[in-house]
């Protein structure tokens, strides 16, 4: 059932119930205050023929002639007495006999009073007490008015009600499909949108309303989406470009060596250059598995250590010296806690090192002189680690593309790598939901400032 469906069905539900409930109070008063005026009248007739048939002994023929002359009669009006052996001494109509159950009499002399109806006439019975004994005087008479206005009520209310329904009906048939039109528009549109246009976006209205606000949600997405397939197509070719030239290499080496016979130095030559391409193509496939096993949806599992990290500064020295007797790495710290706990991070300890150690040994590869300056700081919230160098800066066109996978600028073309590591650094940063920031001036230092939140995050 669709969403308009089911919105015209809850509204008109919901309206015809409170209808039909305030029909059915409606009648329901009419009908007692009609019933209540008519027992009323009844009961007066029964209590006047009694005082005067009874308690004054009044002649009952005389009763019967007043009766008649009088001009408020009731349709089929009919007055009966009843002796206490339940024997009939007086009746006003007897062209209009009415049975009396015994039991109903005897429920008259017991409660004084009753009212009831029987074969569509009202009765209203009284009890009389004489010292000769107990009498029970009973009225009876036909509603005729009374029931009609009744009936034409119930009809008049029963077409109101169905007519109500179904204006109702159709009005939120109507004001469903007018709420629901923006959201028709929007699966049209982002139908269009793939696979033939990722360019297009939803229209967004100046109203601050729902739908509004998901049209913002779904342009954001699509934008999410957008960038995903332009960054996988760049990966896919970059990937490619990587992958080919040392299968090229690799290839032509072997073609040539099949050429024509050679010496055996010739092959361990063209076997020792076809093992540094393999190599090559190893330490590819396992920076693009690193790049691949750090995924958000992992966090849960791999930040689970308590990482201090004046420890890990200090072991990224060492490891970075090593690499290259002209790398230098000097080590400040800022105020430091008096508790050195408090320079501890919740994390994955091999990543951040792995993350630490790209950007120190780039800031010493891309140096003048080899050296790189690694300053941590502290504050109640967060641990910041800035790592600089001084050399040629990053040109400023080439920033906001720096931490995408293989991306070589100009500056780096000539570098030996493959473009993956600041891609694997900022993919490490922001699975421990951290900050990365790079400023680069002619003339400055080029900085690498990260920041870490000592909270205990929660995935």
């Amino acid at each position: 059932m669709t969403i308009r469906k089911r919105l015209t069905l809850r509204f008109t539900s919901l309206v015809s119930s409170i209808i039909l409930l305030a029909f059915v109070s409606i009648y329901a008063f009419c009908w007692f205050f009609i019933s209540s005026d008519f027992y009323r009248r009844l009961d007066r007739k029964a209590n006047t023929t009694g005082d005067m048939l009874i308690r004054h002994r009044l002649d009952a023929q005389l009763i019967r002639q007043l009766g008649r002359i009088r001009k408020d009669q009731l349709p089929n009006q009919n007055i009966m007495v009843f002796d206490s052996r339940d024997s009939i001494i007086f009746i006003t109509n007897e062209r209009l006999p009415i049975t009396i159950p015994k039991s109903v009499l005897a429920d008259i002399r017991q409660d004084k009073q009753k009212d009831f109806q029987q074969k569509g006439y009202y009765l209203s019975g009284t009890r009389f007490m004489t010292a000769s004994g107990q009498y029970v005087v009973i009225a009876s008479a036909v509603n005729v008015y009374g029931d009609e206005f009744l009936r034409r009520l119930l009809w008049a209310l029963a077409v109101l009600f169905f007519l109500i329904v179904g204006i109702t009906a159709f009005s939120g048939w109507f004001f469903a499909g007018d709420a629901l039109r923006p959201m028709q528009q929007i699966d049209q549109i982002v139908s269009d949108i793939f696979p033939r246009n990722r360019d297009e976006r939803l229209l967004i209205n100046q109203d601050d309303d729902e739908i509004s606000r998901l049209s913002s949600t779904i342009n954001r997405l699509l934008d999410r989406v957008t960038e995903s397939f332009r960054l996988q197509r760049m990966f896919v070719a970059n990937v490619s470009h990587e992958l080919k030239n040392p299968l090229t290499q690799i290839s032509s080496q072997l073609e040539v060596s099949l050429l024509k016979h050679r010496e055996p130095e010739a092959y361990q030559k063209t076997i020792r250059s076809v093992l540094d391409d393999v190599g090559d193509l190893a330490t590819l496939t396992h920076e693009l598995l690193k790049l691949s096993q750090v995924n958000q949806e992992d966090a849960i599992g791999l930040l689970t250590d308590t990482v201090r990290l004046d420890e890990i500064v200090w072991d990224i020295r060492d490891e970075v010296t090593a690499i290259n007797p002209r790398y230098q790495v000097t080590i400040e710290f800022g105020a430091l806690p008096d508790d050195p706990d408090q320079l501890a991070v919740q994390g994955n300890k091999t990543l951040l090192a792995t993350a630490l150690k790209n950007l120190t040994e780039n800031a010493c590869k891309f140096s003048d002189d080899g050296q790189a300056l690694i300053h941590v700081s502290f504050d109640p919230n967060w641990l910041t680690i800035s790592i600089q160098n001084r050399g040629q800066s990053i040109p400023s066109a080439d920033l906001p593309y720096i931490f995408e996978p293989f991306y070589r600028s100009r500056q780096t073309a000539d570098v030996r790598g493959y473009g993956v590591g600041l891609s694997l650094v900022e993919r490490i940063i922001r699975l421990h939901q951290g900050k990365i920031q790079v400023t680069s001036t002619a003339g400055k230092p080029t900085i690498f400032s990260i920041e870490l939140s000592r909270q205990t995050r929660q995935f």
